[in-house]
């Protein structure tokens, strides 16, 4: 009877030392190969669902044998991330492999750790009780009480991994659907932990049933949201920085245009010049060609100059019943004072119309912009064309006199 108590304390002491062991090499694994995209799958995670492995296991009276191989199971199953994010379970438990070689542990032991890793990823029910301990402790750790906060950290991680933006729609639906496929597998889990999920499940369900009638109503109501709460400084920064960047766009698109109104203006009359000089052409013919050539560049350049900057209003007529926006002139232009005085009051005290009125105006503003600048990259590239070309005439006709 002593010997028996005394081989479980060793082998217990054992085991505890191993498990120590392995959060130890587990630690430094992630201290050495740090990846600042696994904000979900770190060592926080695994120590978690380690302390939830070792309280289950408690609480189910499980053989240590069996407990033993769950919290090793648990220290690497999401080590794997580190070396493949796409497939870590064969990663992780090669991992766990040469940690459990080294340590001179039983083949017996390494196969059943191996293979409790393998159950952590399988969609198909565990049938070892060390496999049952660790899919319900991962089950508590990531969809527990503070799911949301981890599925935060899930979503980003997602995001910095695959460099993919999903919709809050979207991935409300990839979580309600994976919170569906939940089971734990104890029976303390079971008892405890299912009834909680399966309300966080309903709750989610009658959130989602008073979204559905609104979503036909968001489309002509995009900013019921910031109407109903107070402007904040961050709209008013939005706002105010977009619209000083278009106006500082529009003036370097106008400047940009002035300086070719000016360069060719300056060259088109030099070159009507040479055209008339009866010594230079009588001289030598050949230079009439590159002469015509730079009168036709330089007058096309100049023509997508003026174009880019010549005054234009995007007028917007009303649709019906729908108030006019006093924001931009070309709206408002046919309005009467008392029409115009109208539809500002009515926008200020409707916050949604104002936003609308003021994202649309932005939009309008950002179409000249696209215009000015489309009509400055002809006006730029035929005049380095051009004066390219002229120049290869005018030596082709200097060296042929």
């Amino acid at each position: 009877m002593e010997k028996k108590a005394t081989a479980f304390t060793q082998e217990s002491e054992h085991a505890g030392a191993l498990a120590a062991a392995a959060q130890a090499h587990v630690l430094r694994v992630w201290n050495d190969r740090h990846d600042a995209r696994l904000a979900f799958h770190n060592y926080a995670q695994a120590a978690e669902v380690a302390e939830r492995v070792a309280f289950l296991a408690q609480e189910e009276r499980a053989p240590a044998d069996a407990a033993e191989v769950a919290l090793l199971a648990a220290w690497f199953f999401n080590i794997g991330y580190l070396e493949n994010p796409a497939a870590p379970a064969e990663a992780s438990a090669i991992r766990a492999e040469f940690f459990l070689v080294g340590q001179r542990c039983a083949p017996e032991l390494i196969r059943r750790v191996r293979a409790c890793i393998g159950a952590a990823y399988d969609t198909n029910p565990p049938t070892t009780t060390e496999a049952k301990l660790l899919r319900d402790a991962i089950a508590l750790t990531d969809w527990g009480p503070n799911s949301t906060e981890r599925l935060a950290l899930l979503r980003l991680e997602w995001e910095w991994l695959h460099q993919k933006t999903l919709s809050d729609a979207e991935w409300r639906q990839w979580a309600d659907n994976e919170r569906r496929r939940i089971r734990f597998y104890t029976a303390y889990a079971k008892r405890h932990f299912e009834p909680a999920l399966a309300l966080m499940l309903a709750r989610n369900g009658q959130d989602g049933e008073a979204e559905r009638p609104r979503k036909r109503e968001r489309k002509t109501e995009r900013f019921e949201r910031l109407a109903r709460r107070p402007l904040r400084s961050s709209i008013q920064t939005y706002f105010r920085a977009n619209y000083a960047n278009h106006i500082r766009l529009s003036a370097i698109a106008d400047n940009k245009a002035h300086i070719m109104i000016s360069v060719n203006s300056i060259l088109l009359s030099v070159a009507i010049s040479l055209l008339t000089y009866q010594t230079l052409t009588n001289r030598n013919p050949l230079y009439v060609l590159p002469i015509i050539m730079f009168l036709v560049t330089s007058l096309t350049s100049l023509t997508f100059a003026v174009l880019s900057s010549r005054p234009r209003v995007t007028s917007i007529p009303p649709t019906p019943g729908q108030v006019p926006s006093p924001v931009f002139f070309g709206s408002f232009v046919h309005l009467t004072l008392d029409q115009y005085e109208e539809a500002t009051d009515a926008m200020l005290r409707d916050g949604r119309l104002l936003f609308g009125n003021m994202t649309r105006d932005l939009y309008h503003l950002g179409q000249v912009l696209d215009k000015k600048y489309r009509l400055l990259t002809y006006s730029y590239t035929v005049f380095l064309m051009g004066f390219v070309a002229t120049v290869g005439a005018f030596l082709g006709a200097y060296f042929l006199e």
